[in-house]
Order: C-alpha cells, then structure tokens, then sequence
C-alpha cells in the first residue's frame, strides 16, 4: 500500500511515536460509535464505516474521519519537513493559547478557529521577516480535573527563520515573557511557549497530531495527562464533523500544499514621535488645592460623599461562556 511505504519513509526520519494503522482503525470505530450514540443525523457522516487504509468510503472526505486525517497528516508531515529543511535556522516549537479562546463543554462549536489564525498571522507579520516560515495546527484539549470545566484552545506551530526573543516580543500579550494574565479580570491565563527544536522530524509529528488528547501544560511535563471522557470525545466529533479537511491548518509563508511563497521585504515603519503637549494653564483653578476646588469641596455637600468603587466585572469576551459571581475569585485583586 502507498500509505505504507510512506510510512516507511516517516520512520526513517526519526518519527517512532507515529499511529499504526490498527490505532487509526480504533478511533475510528470509537468515532462512530459516538456519532451514533448522538442525536447528529447519520447521513451526515454515512459511508464513514466503510473507510480503510486503502480505500475511501465516501467521495468527499471528512475531517472527522480518522483513516483520512490519518492520510493527510502522512503526506502533511513529508511535506512541511521538505519546507522547513529548506527554511532558515533556527527552529522553534511554538505553543500559544489565549484565555478568551476557551469555551465551556458543551459550546465547543464556538471556537474561535479564525482568530486565532488571524491572530497568529498578524503577530508573524510584525517581524517584517519574508523568511519565516510556520507551520501547524489549531488544537483542543478538554481542561484537566482541577481546573474550571472548559475547552483549551491553542495554536501548535513550528516557526523556523526568526529569534525567540522576537517570537516573545510579537505573541506575548505583555512586555514581560512566560506565563501571564494579561486582563485583571480575566478568569483564565494566556500560555507562550517558544522552544528551540533541534530535530524536526518527531517535533512536526507532534505538531500536526489530530487526536483528542488531554491539556499539557507548557512547563509542567511531569503532570500526567487525563484521558478525555466519552462525553468529551462524543462533543469534539461533533466539532470535526462541521470542519473541512485540514481547516485546521496553520501556514504562514507558505500555502496549503506547503511549497514556499515568495514575499516582498516591507521596510519596518518608523514609531511617531509624541506631540509634546501643552500645559494646561487655565485648569490651574481646578486643580488639586486650587481656589475653586476648594470653594465647591466646602459649599456643595454632594461632592462630601465617599466615592463607590465599581463593582469587579468579567472580560467582556469571556463573559457569555462563564458569566458567573466570582466576587470571592477576584477578591485578592482589589
């Protein structure tokens, strides 16, 4: 079969941890029987069963379907290597994750898959680089146990042809690095992993992965992984089943059959320089201590009253999903 002797190859690269096809069979007979056991119509994922390692049941693919992902994510992987060998030094793993991305279980449909390709894209092109190259994938994985119930969402990529500390500077939402809370009223954290790679093969397996697995923290290896439960699995099917094949795909200096794009160099533009202002001579009375300040302050009883803090409120882009009391969460803060 061509799918085995692309296999073959992938071995040869380095890539031990890559599915067998009898684990692509697997999931793919827990895929339907969790499509089934759900109230989804059943011609929306018909011929599904009928797929193998060397025949299609259907004639358009799906990207729920496991066999097919299992195809594409062969040639993906052969593929994107070729481009990055060819791209730049240095390389580096890049995980990141923002925290209005997470949805609630239940609302995975409303991930915001084009954000955060929108938002990857528009930091790479602040580093007016035409060189860099990034490839990846836009990946879920439920929350573990200990954590508010929710999907994480994150953008896993290998960028080559850039430093790490100008991937920091164009990703991190704050000046400082690592991991950080970038609203105070923001219920979830933002993650920023940048790590240099030094062996592509196994690294760009794991990236372009679309199995359901647990959330891994970025720092925390040692932690173990919690399998994803029935429900969960049942509810990120339903996810791929609405997706096109390889929606989920990151590129970003290449298209999607990863041959380079040639880009034009755009010069760094120059930051403004800030009109001095002028000083405010004539709030000189307002001012505190001023004559007229301090007349209103003794003659008007209404501005003797004590200010009221306004009450703490959630993100307003997280609010929908988990818009619940977190007085006490958010006590310490103020």
């Amino acid at each position: 079969m061509k799918e085995m002797e692309h296999l073959k190859q992938i071995r040869k690269l380095g890539i031990k941890d890559f599915e067998r096809i009898e684990d692509v069979e697997r999931m793919q007979r827990d895929m339907l029987h969790r499509l089934k056991r759900s109230s989804i119509d059943p011609d929306r994922y018909a011929g599904l069963g009928d797929c193998r390692a060397d025949y299609c049941g259907r004639v358009n693919c799906l990207e729920v379907c496991a066999v097919g992902a299992f195809r594409r994510r062969i040639a993906d992987v052969s593929a994107a290597l070729r481009l990055l060998k060819s791209a730049p030094k240095p390389f580096y793993e890049v995980r990141v994750s923002r925290a209005f991305w997470s949805r609630p279980f239940g609302r995975l449909g409303e991930a915001g898959l084009t954000a955060a390709r929108q938002l990857n894209r528009r930091a790479l092109d602040r580093l007016y680089n035409p060189n860099v190259v990034a490839v990846g994938m836009f990946k879920v994985a439920p929350s573990p146990s200990n954590d508010k119930e929710r999907w994480v969402c994150e953008v896993h990529q290998v960028v080559a042809g850039a430093s790490k500390n100008d991937l920091e500077r164009v990703l991190s939402t704050k000046q400082y690095r690592g991991e950080i809370r970038t609203h105070k009223l923001q219920l979830f954290y933002d993650y920023l992993m940048v790590k240099e790679i030094k062996t592509l093969g196994p690294i760009v397996s794991e990236v372009f992965s679309h199995n359901l697995s647990g959330w891994q923290h970025p720092w925390q290896d040692a932690i173990p992984v919690e399998r994803p439960n029935r429900k969960q699995r049942a509810e990120f099917y339903e996810w791929l089943l609405g997706l096109d094949p390889r929606a989920r795909l990151i590129c970003y200096g290449c298209d999607r059959q990863f041959k380079k794009m040639s880009k034009k160099s755009r010069p760094i533009p120059v930051p403004k320089v800030a009109k001095k202002r002028q000083y405010p001579h004539w709030l000189q009375p307002y001012f505190f201590g001023g004559d007229y300040r301090e007349e209103v302050l003794r003659t008007d009883p209404s501005c003797s009253s004590t200010y009221a803090k306004p009450s703490s409120r959630l993100d307003s882009r997280l609010e929908k999903y988990f818009g619940t009391d977190n007085s006490s969460y958010y006590g310490d803060l103020d």
